[in-house]
């Protein structure tokens, strides 16, 4: 047995916990972050992470909370909608910023 199909089954292990836990987030930056992670833990990376959120927010208040969260101010662009910010991530701070109920999809890539 090659072992395709467990890892095969795997995957689709890993594809079902990610839309549970991390619907927003992009699969390849999940991977990429956990696999650092793994390597690593004692460490977070740095990443730029791409934040579309909801229509109608105030944008200053958008600002102070991503700076609250992420120590950094973020770049917004297209009418307050696409936010981006480079820091460094952690699961925990990923999941916070894709819990926030105004987020729509987080992209990133390391630094």
């Amino acid at each position: 047995m090659s072992g395709k199909e467990e890892i095969i089954s795997s995957m689709r292990r890993f594809e079902e916990l990610h839309e549970k836990y991390l619907p927003k987030v992009d699969r390849r930056l999940v991977i990429d972050l956990l696999l650092r992670v793994r390597e690593h833990p004692e460490e977070k990376p740095m990443y730029t992470i791409e934040t579309c959120i909801e229509e109608g927010g105030d944008t200053e208040a958008i600002r102070s909370q991503v700076i609250r969260m992420t120590g950094t101010a973020p770049a917004i662009f297209d009418r307050g909608t696409h936010l981006v910010a480079s820091h460094k991530l952690d699961y925990e701070l990923l999941k916070e910023i894709q819990d926030h109920p105004k987020v729509i999809e987080l992209k990133g890539t390391y630094r």
